[in-house]
């Protein structure tokens, strides 16, 4: 079980100031962009950073999330993850993703790389 990448995750209630915003400052192109299942998220993904767009009531519970990790296997992190300490806080909708808070309260999402 691997950790394949990390991105600063980025919540805005407005999308295109934050994907223009992030683009100028890291000279980058948008690498993908998807919405989550529900329909109260949309990801755009930049070079290092996820921008994790919504409405101030979505974005409430998950405003303190502070990174998405990309990981091999969603199971054994999780496994890993309890065995450490951590508190399973649920996920974003998708069935690939996962958050956990560390012991000191830090807040992340774990991703499952796509096959």
């Amino acid at each position: 079980m691997s950790v394949l990448s990390i991105a600063v995750v980025v919540p805005s209630t407005n999308h295109d100031a934050a994907v223009a915003r992030y683009k100028e400052l890291l000279e980058a192109d948008v690498v993908t962009q998807f919405e989550l299942p529900g329909g109260s998220f949309t990801v755009t993904v930049l070079p290092g950073i996820s921008i994790l767009s919504g409405n101030e009531q979505a974005l409430a519970p998950v405003r303190e999330l502070r990174a998405s990790l990309m990981v091999d296997s969603l199971v054994l992190m999780r496994e890993r993850l309890e065995r450490t300490g951590w508190i399973i806080d649920g996920t974003l909708g998708a069935p690939g993703s996962l958050l956990a808070r560390d012991p000191d309260g830090t807040h992340f999402e774990f991703v499952e790389r796509s096959q």
